[in-house]
């Protein structure tokens, strides 16, 4: 039962906010499908995003979570951080989509399979003004879990720190390329580094534009434990005054994705076509990173695999200090919210019928 007043659970909300990373997620098609402004639209709320604020301390709320009324949906690393550096968030759904995670090197190098790595420079990018430095935690996952597949660890190669600017958190638009790897590709190519870690559709484009050598993809492991990193799983977090507070809005939130995943399933090429422009990646990379099942594995939920390896991931980051303490993962995750917005979806037609009007 929640702790606050039924006064204070239909307490007035005239805003929320959201914000996505670039990467495939059902927010993004259900905001690009304009769903989601109509979910909120019908209780006079105003749905907006994070990423078109001017004020850059607002925008690191993707990050810190700062702000209230957010709905983020993205990479678990920042989540992670957030919760436990103390921000108040409640994990409502995960999603899960494999992608291209790959160790490069150069086209003519001697290094062909993981084992090749050992003694090797591998780049580690390193973002000193960021708050939480997940690309440089997500390309030691990358590294450390290539070499543990043929019995390598940290002790067996050399890391090497390639500095990189800050990541802006804008709303994507057709006209900007993404540049999240240039540095590390950049530092391969200078001979700086003997291998960098990059993944997802801007991965595959600076792969193949570059004819890169791939010594091992992550992504196409069959084992999954090998495959979780930043994007797998992915986290769907609020903050969790309004779980509290107005639970009957998260639940729209979620039923909202939940009708735009069962969208997906018979809309390939749209999908292809909005990933495209959220990654900064063609639609060919989008194919090639995502698989060509992208539009069927975009479904929210909580499963305990995954809640599993999302723990995982957490005790990592807490081991090499990304994360400053550690929490409880089952705590973290709350199962109402997604339980009601299953029992809205399956009780009422009014959803279809309003998003589809």
């Amino acid at each position: 039962m929640s702790k606050y007043s039924q006064t204070e659970q239909q307490a007035a909300i005239t805003e929320l906010w959201y914000t996505r990373c670039p990467v495939p997620t059902v927010s993004g098609l259900a905001l690009d499908l304009g769903w989601l402004d109509k979910t909120f639209a019908e209780n006079a709320i105003a749905f907006r995003s994070l990423r078109v604020v001017e004020d850059r301390s607002v925008r690191e709320s993707h990050y810190d979570h700062t702000l209230k009324g957010l709905f983020r949906e993205g990479g678990n690393i920042p989540a992670i951080w957030a919760r436990a550096t103390g921000k108040d968030t409640r994990v409502i759904g995960l999603t899960w989509v494999d992608e291209y995670q790959a160790i490069l090197t150069l086209p003519d190098s001697e290094i062909n399979q993981p084992e090749d790595l050992y003694k090797r420079k591998l780049g580690l990018p390193q973002r000193v003004e960021s708050q939480i430095d997940f690309s440089r935690a997500m390309a030691l996952r990358g590294f450390l879990s290539a070499l543990s597949v043929v019995g390598l660890d940290e002790n067996d190669v050399n890391f090497v720190d390639v500095t990189a600017e800050q990541t802006d958190l804008r709303e994507p638009t057709n006209s900007i390329r993404s540049n999240f790897y240039y540095a590390e590709i950049a530092a391969l190519l200078r001979g700086e580094v003997d291998a960098v870690y990059v993944k997802g559709a801007p991965g595959v484009d600076l792969t193949t534009e570059h004819g890169l050598k791939v010594v091992i993809d992550l992504g196409s492991h069959p084992d999954p434990l090998v495959r979780v990193n930043n994007g797998t799983p992915r986290t769907i977090t609020v903050n969790a005054d309004l779980v509290e507070q107005r639970p009957d809005l998260v639940a729209q939130y979620l039923a909202c994705l939940f009708q735009t995943s069962r969208w997906a399933e018979t809309h390939d090429q749209d999908v292809v076509r909005i990933v495209s422009q959220e990654t900064g990646g063609g639609e060919a990379a989008v194919r090639k990173a995502y698989g060509t099942k992208l539009h069927q594995r975009l479904q929210p939920t909580l499963s305990n695999e995954w809640i599993s390896a999302l723990k995982l991931h957490k005790d990592f980051l807490l081991k090499w200090g990304f994360i400053p303490a550690d929490f409880d993962i089952n705590a973290w995750i709350v199962l109402e919210p997604f339980a009601q917005a299953q029992k809205l979806i399956k009780e009422s037609k009014r959803w279809e019928d309003k998003l589809l009007a």
